[in-house]
């Protein structure tokens, strides 16, 4: 490879790389496997082949729904009877045929290999999953287009395309983990009520909205993205430049707070539950088999009954120093020395004053 090629290569793979490292240095409760995070990446980039795909034949078939043909067209502003048209169409194109079909293969290969893996027990772990895996969907596009276009296309897309592809994640990633955490608490609300610890009381928790808001909001955000990209008037221009910014803002700023909020999803889980149950949380929290909802930093199922101290060892009743030693009883140097009274040196000195003053 030349120089200009790995100097292509460098520029295509490097903000994919920094972005991961950043939101990997982020996940605060428990590190991912490094193994996990390695392949989603790959299938990140394996992705780009059936979304290529499925692009062209979504292409194709709103080609056919606008002009009434099956083919990829060369269109300009004069093949629209209006300006509505044209925005309608770009919008069917960038929401429809591009943003749906990238957003849905990135969110369907994170959900089979993650969605019951042991490892996402976190609230930042989705977080972490879906800009793995859009990361690597986006280094994979980048450098097709960086190699077809050259350097200037690779510098303007560091900050823009990458960047915009890890947003989408950050964002889809937040709806992700928010679902698991719903379906976690749904799940843990079920099993009290069936064990008969609480009662029934109003809507039962729902986490079916937040599933399909990691796929409804990147796709939105997405779409929004390459429709002001592609309209080309100086207007969509700088929204497009504001977009990014504000993507830059929103996604930075809530990894920051999410990762600060991060902890074990069992903990996140039963306080929603309890939230809703008030009246059952000092009984539960006695329950041994719900320990690990209270305390999240042990992820071992039922830390308590494995461990107790307390009830198996009984420390205090087996040691009870005062018991056994008993110095005192022991020892007692006052009674057996009695120096005082052995000695009695007041006793043995008046001989001292009978010499000095004679009797008379």
């Amino acid at each position: 490879m030349s120089t200009n090629g790995v100097l292509l290569a460098a520029l295509s793979l490097l903000p994919a790389i920094v972005l991961m490292i950043y939101i990997y240095k982020m996940d605060r409760a428990e590190k991912e496997p490094k193994g996990l995070l390695t392949g989603l990446f790959f299938v990140g980039v394996v992705s780009v082949i059936p979304v290529i795909l499925v692009e062209m034949f979504m292409t194709r078939a709103i080609n056919v729904a606008f002009f009434g043909e099956f083919a990829d067209l060369e269109l300009d502003d004069n093949d629209f009877n209006s300006l509505a048209q044209l925005y309608l169409y770009n919008g069917g194109t960038y929401f429809i045929g591009v943003a749906l079909v990238e957003e849905s293969f990135k969110w369907l290969f994170m959900f089979l290999i993650t969605h019951k893996n042991k490892n996402f027990n976190s609230l930042f772990d989705g977080v972490v999953y879906a800009v793995f895996v859009s990361l690597g969907f986006a280094a994979a596009e980048n450098l097709m287009y960086v190699f077809s276009n050259g350097i200037v296309t690779a510098l303007l897309r560091l900050v823009t395309a990458v960047p915009a592809h890890c947003f989408f994640g950050v964002i889809m990633g937040y709806f992700y983990s928010m679902w698991s955490v719903r379906h976690k608490a749904a799940g843990l609300e079920k099993h009290l009520i069936e064990r008969g610890v609480i009662r029934p009381s109003g809507e039962p928790i729902k986490s079916g909205g937040m599933l399909a808001m990691s796929i409804v909001a990147p796709v939105l955000a997405h779409g929004f993205y390459d429709f002001t990209a592609s309209v080309g008037s100086v207007f969509w221009i700088i929204v497009f430049f504001l977009f990014v910014g504000f993507l830059y803002f929103l996604c930075f700023r809530g990894v920051y707070k999410f990762s600060k909020a991060d902890k074990y999803s069992s903990f996140i889980s039963m306080d929603m539950v309890l939230k809703k149950h008030p009246q059952a949380a000092r009984y539960v929290s006695t329950i041994p088999e719900y320990a690990m909802y209270f305390y999240p930093q042990v992820i071992q199922p039922q830390p308590v009954q494995a461990a107790q101290p307390y009830p198996q060892g009984q420390p205090y009743q087996q040691a009870q120093p005062y018991q056994q030693g008993q110095p005192y009883q022991q020892g007692q140097p006052y009674r057996q020395g009695q120096p005082y009274q052995q000695g009695q040196p007041y006793t043995q000195a008046q001989q001292f004053g009978q010499d000095r003053y004679p009797r008379r």
